[in-house]
């Protein structure tokens, strides 16, 4: 029996993330519609993949081979489909960009409508990401292109990073908090909060950032991993802790929160990044109107 390759892909995003849950964020996906199309795979192939505990689960021998083999055949995959697509012209108008979920009500919905006014012959098909994982996938080929937050200092070999545009960082409170009412506070007036920071490694650029910005002021605050993959919505309503972060991240209407500009400024950064060297017109089109600082202002 033929195996399918989004079995696949859905299996290795799992095998990757060591979590079914975390595997179906990044997915886009449920998380039962996940855990059903391992299954499947499962019995297509006619060996166990996972061994499953309760909520934990560990690879098998054949997992374990199935998650780098697998990879590698994603890989390839995306390179014969790039390849056909190039031999016929087929990818001219068409790119992929990965944008960050931060830019999902400012710079993201910017960017598309910038690039439909002056490159309208490309079609930009989006999917969300964290930054870390969207500068894989660029790397990788899955993504022309990407939208990223607070960029790491150093991108995966071949990709190019140029920031967009900064954005001064707020704190993210509780409309009830004693912070709530202020028009600006300081890093020292959050010496007494819990600060939520990244829980993965793929937002590491994001709490450096902020630590860094503490670290610079003499202030080491507590911290808490954010559990939950909502840009610090639901752990701020929970009274978990604050975020700083931008506002533009956040709806303009969100009733429970209040952001509080903080003092002195924070700039957070904004980047686009492609592979260097893919000199594709449409793409090259795509990143000069990005880069323009009269479509994206900082």
């Amino acid at each position: 029996m033929a195996v399918e390759l989004r079995l696949v892909r859905y299996f290795v995003a799992v095998a990757q993330e060591g979590n079914v849950t975390r595997a179906a964020e990044r997915l886009h996906i449920s998380q039962p519609s996940l855990s059903a199309a391992v299954r499947q795979l499962e019995a297509q192939l006619g060996v166990s993949l996972l061994e499953r505990s309760g909520r934990e689960i560990a690879l098998t021998p054949a997992g374990e081979l199935l998650r780098d083999r697998g990879a590698e055949l994603l890989d390839h995959a995306e390179d014969v489909v790039a390849a056909v697509r190039d031999r016929a012209g087929a990818a001219a108008a068409r790119l992929e960009l990965g944008p960050s979920p931060t830019a999902r009500y400012g710079l993201g919905p910017q960017l598309l409508a910038a690039c439909a006014a002056a490159v309208p012959a490309a079609m930009l098909y989006t999917r969300e990401d964290t930054t870390g994982a969207l500068l894989r996938d660029v790397a990788r080929r899955r993504l022309d292109l990407a939208v990223v937050f607070c960029p790491p200092a150093s991108p995966p070999p071949g990709v190019e990073v140029r920031v967009l545009r900064r954005e001064p960082a707020v704190v993210h409170v509780p409309d009830d908090h004693p912070l709530a009412a202020r028009r600006s506070v300081t890093l020292a007036d959050l010496a007494g909060e819990t600060v939520l920071v990244a829980a993965s490694g793929d937002s590491s650029g994001f709490t450096d950032l902020v630590l860094g910005a503490f670290a610079a002021a003499g202030l080491r605050p507590r911290t808490l991993a954010d559990p939950y993959p909502d840009l610090g919505l639901q752990a701020v309503r929970e009274g978990l802790g604050v975020v700083v972060y931008v506002r533009s991240a956040f709806p303009a209407d969100l009733p429970g929160s209040a952001f509080v500009a903080l003092e002195p400024p924070l700039p957070m950064p904004f980047a686009l990044a492609w592979r260097s060297g893919d000199r594709r017109a449409p793409l090259d089109a795509v990143v000069e109107t990005a880069l323009q600082q009269g479509v994206l202002p900082s």
